[in-house]
């Protein structure tokens, strides 16, 4: 039997990853991006560190970056190259996790068993489409 570690990365490479890239975000596992030619925007999957054989926690972490902020702030602080979806650099930048963008605005973690589960990939994706991407594209729009 599959653990809950290998069907999260199962559910990652055949469900998650074909349909954001249909979506327009390009990247592969948990990391993906809208290509843009002034900002990062960044989405990333987090699994919870309280994960188990038994049961996968996660949820979608969101970034907005001015490139041109961050290469300023990375020199002075000494970041990585790229930022990454799932870190808070500072005031400075737009972070979200997909709950606060979700009706009834609060942190929110799926959870995934050791066999892959249709409703949860159906819940991430609707929430991703209509809440996570407008977010993000509202936030490209204001600079």
């Amino acid at each position: 039997m599959a653990t809950a570690q290998e069907t999260f990365r199962q559910m990652l490479r055949e469900d998650f990853a074909p349909a954001l890239r249909e979506l327009g975000l390009v990247g592969s596992g948990p990391l993906y991006r809208l290509p843009h030619d002034r900002h990062w925007a960044l989405l990333g999957f987090q699994k919870s560190a309280f994960s188990s054989r038994e049961l996968v926690s996660f949820t979608v972490n969101l970034s907005v970056v001015p490139k041109e902020l961050w290469e300023r702030e990375r020199s002075v602080r000494g970041l990585p190259a790229r930022p990454a979806a799932s870190t808070f650099y500072g005031l400075w930048m737009w972070h979200r996790r997909i709950g606060r963008l979700l009706p009834g605005d609060h942190d929110h973690w799926w959870e995934v068993g050791t066999a892959p589960d249709p409703a949860v990939v159906d819940e991430v994706l609707d929430g991703v489409r209509d809440f996570a991407l407008p977010a993000m594209r509202r936030q490209l729009d204001r600079h």
